[in-house]
């Protein structure tokens, strides 16, 4: 209680911008398992205030499935919102995905008080894709594998009665970053233990060929999910979640 007290203090300090916050400029390079926080070079202050709002929502409690993840996550609640609503909301889910996060945001989330006091019967995990960069957030394949693996660790020891959900990586692009998605995917389906860890790779449905993704899933970007990628989306991810979720 004490620790998390301190933490929203010093985010209190971050609002009304003191000079000494840290999440002021991005953190340090480290590797895809190594947290740390979010930055928006355009909105300096945003990404710590999106933080705040989100532990104002988990405070609030009655939450029966969060959702971690970056802009796909967040998509949710706008591309996928009749998606979210008919599947999702009735299970009194959270929308938790921060635009530009890679694990290291989320693990940065949870080790700052996102889970404390909540205790959702799922927790959905989908992210890496920001990994892929060549930024302060970047890794290799196996790297980025781990730092998955770490977001899973991290939410089961904050809610351990919770059973997890590791959402596959979408393709995206072109075939340079398909196939490093691939490989990620391949190491991270490992850690389905068929009970508390369950996976799901949606990916094929997504792929026109093989480092070819369906463009018409997708936003012009080729990264983000238009209302028909949703669609296809929750079919992949929504039954699991219902499963697990009884």
């Amino acid at each position: 209680m004490l620790r998390h007290a301190a933490v929203l203090l010093a985010l209190a300090g971050c609002l009304i911008g003191a000079d000494t916050d840290p999440t002021a400029g991005p953190p340090d390079k480290a590797l895809p398992s190594v947290a740390g926080w979010g930055f928006w070079p355009k909105y300096p202050k945003d990404w710590i205030r999106t933080f705040e709002g989100q532990l104002k929502q988990a405070k609030a409690g009655g939450i029966g499935v969060v959702f971690l993840g970056d802009s796909i996550t967040n998509g949710w609640s706008a591309a996928g919102k009749a998606q979210w609503d008919a599947r999702f909301a009735p299970l009194k889910a959270a929308n938790f995905g921060i635009g530009g996060d890679s694990t290291r945001q989320v693990l940065w989330r949870i080790e700052h008080g996102l889970l404390d006091g909540i205790t959702p019967k799922v927790i959905v995990v989908a992210i890496g894709t920001n990994n892929l960069y060549g930024d302060y957030n970047a890794g290799t394949e196996a790297e980025i594998a781990a730092g998955i693996k770490a977001c899973v660790d991290a939410a089961r020891a904050k809610v351990p009665t919770a059973k997890i959900l590791i959402v596959g990586m979408l393709p995206r692009q072109n075939a340079y970053f398909c196939d490093r998605i691939a490989t990620v995917n391949a190491i991270t389906a490992k850690l389905d233990d068929g009970a508390a860890v369950r996976y799901v790779d949606p990916g094929a449905a997504f792929l026109e060929a093989p480092g070819k993704v369906k463009a018409d899933l997708y936003r012009e970007d080729q990264v983000h999910l238009v209302t028909a990628g949703y669609a296809v989306l929750v079919e992949a991810v929504a039954p699991l979640v219902e499963a697990m979720a009884k």
